[in-house]
């Protein structure tokens, strides 16, 4: 048996014999939002806030640059000097964290924290490439200078 059509809850003026799958208000073919689950009102339809996308682009390309050009100077300065890389490393690190976060206007939920670590991994990488031939040096304690510079990058975005 057919209802009667009811004004949508959004556009008054509009009768409609649609309603939503979850809440069962009644909405008009101007608010209908398929789902895999059936029709829905825009409120119920709309995704969890945990699923939208975190940051503008403006924000990731303005993270990495910044990031980067933290990691391979403080990448080079720690391989010229040699003598406490693992210091210099971490200093690093925590400016990549620090960049990171400029970079993305004070953002600090993830993914801006893994992004993080990863331009200081990769920076770190390049300015050893640049200098040794080799992301892996065999000269001190260079290679520890990844993990580091990785931790201390999160807790300067986190932080």
């Amino acid at each position: 048996m057919a209802r009667d059509p009811v004004p949508c809850v959004n556009h008054p003026d509009t009768p409609t014999r649609l309603s939503c799958a979850v809440c069962d208000d009644p909405i008009c073919p101007r608010c209908v939002r398929s789902s895999a689950v059936g029709q829905r009102c825009p409120t119920c339809a709309k995704p969890a806030r945990a699923v939208a996308a975190r940051g503008k682009p403006a924000h990731y390309a303005r993270a990495v640059a910044a990031g980067l050009a933290v990691a391979v100077g403080g990448g080079l300065v720690a391989g010229v000097i040699g003598f406490g890389s693992l210091i210099l490393s971490g200093v690093t690190g925590f400016g990549v964290g620090r960049a990171v976060r400029w970079g993305t206007r004070g953002q600090s939920q993830p993914p801006f924290p893994n992004l993080a670590v990863g331009v200081a991994v990769a920076g770190l990488a390049v300015a050893f490439v640049a200098l040794f031939g080799t992301p892996v040096p065999q000269r001190g304690l260079l290679p520890l200078g990844y993990l580091v510079a990785g931790f201390l990058a999160y807790r300067g975005v986190v932080s």
